[in-house]
């Protein structure tokens, strides 16, 4: 029933600790020793996938989750106190979770979950929600609930957990019958006119949106791979069932550490790629130019993040099929 897939370029990875210890065995005079192969080395991200064929939703594929989320510390960065350099995972909408949590009867494709990081302060967290309630609203939909996402926090150490930021979740349904197809090209629209605002508004900086979608949703954070599962208490519900998951675990050479670099994004888990970015960046200014429009962008946005723009556009924009969307922004 289960189709899974591990995947990174390399076969191993050291925070500093471990590459010290490394270097005390090793002479690093002559850099051909033992199986070490000097032209091989490579620092890279981790990314998993699980999926039941026959997409009924069940909580084992979120324990497998965690299994193999444990499997890849290292793929992922840390600091010297052992804080992550970032984790995060992808989920179908569980129908039996979002039921139980409103007390109403939510259709698949009926109802809509965003998440979001918010600002630090109070009164910029206050101007946040009153956006995002007031987009909501506009687009014709109706608020079923807003919450901050609960978390564990001691599955995570008091460094990392000064470094997380808060999340809270907008639970949403249309107030009109349309396709889930049309539903979800109206949350996309959505979430383009709250970017607009939140990416060039100082007092909302800090406002950045995980996920909006009527099919999915984001959770992430400053997290090592094997603490992402543990620390949201949602995903430890027995309730909390879903048929699709994919994580990434990273390990940031360009970018800093920041919750808001964890992947994935809305559409995708990247290792990154330069190439492709450089590509696709010229590509989207050459079509926004075309259109008379401007691209938005968060602050600091990573190749991988940009890429996840691009493909977002192209899936919903353009209404291109996902596998020819990506297939169309390879260099």
């Amino acid at each position: 029933m289960f189709y899974s897939l591990e995947w990174g370029r390399s076969s191993s990875h050291l925070n500093q600790s471990g590459f010290d210890r490394l270097s005390r065995k090793m002479d690093f005079t002559n850099l051909n020793t033992g199986l070490y192969e000097p032209d091989k080395e490579h620092s890279s991200c981790g990314v998993g996938f699980l999926t039941r064929k026959d997409g009924r939703q069940t909580h084992e594929l979120m324990k497998l989750g965690h299994e193999a989320l444990c499997a890849v510390p290292h793929r992922g960065g840390m600091s010297s106190e052992g804080v992550g350099d970032g984790a995060g995972v992808s989920v179908d909408l569980s129908t039996d979770f979002f039921n139980n949590l409103t007390g109403k009867p939510l259709a698949p494709g009926e109802f809509g979950v965003g998440n979001f990081f918010l600002p630090s302060g109070t009164k910029q967290q206050a101007i946040a929600s009153n956006l995002i309630d007031q987009h909501v609203e506009i687009s014709g939909f109706k608020i079923v609930k807003v919450r901050d996402l609960p978390v564990d926090r001691s599955q995570i150490s008091d460094q990392a957990f000064k470094l997380q930021m808060p999340i809270r979740q907008w639970i949403f349904t249309q107030d009109s019958t349309i396709s889930p197809r049309e539903f979800e090209e109206k949350i996309y629209r959505m979430l383009l006119e709250i970017e607009k605002v939140a990416y060039l508004t100082p007092e909302l900086d800090g406002l950045y949106p995980l996920s909006l979608s009527s099919r999915l949703q984001v959770l992430k954070g400053r997290l090592n791979s094997s603490e992402l599962i543990p620390y949201f208490t949602d995903l430890q519900d027995v309730n909390h069932r879903i048929h699709t998951l994919y994580f990434h675990t990273r390990f940031s050479t360009n970018t800093d550490p920041h919750p808001t670099m964890a992947q994935p994004f809305r559409l995708m888990a990247h290792n990154g790629e330069l190439n492709t970015d450089k590509k696709n960046r010229l590509s989207e200014a050459a079509i926004s130019l075309a259109r008379n429009k401007s691209i938005i962008r968060p602050k600091g946005q990573s190749d991988s993040c940009r890429l996840d723009q691009t493909l977002s556009a192209r899936v919903h924009e353009e209404g291109m099929d996902l596998v020819d969307a990506v297939v169309s922004m390879m260099p």
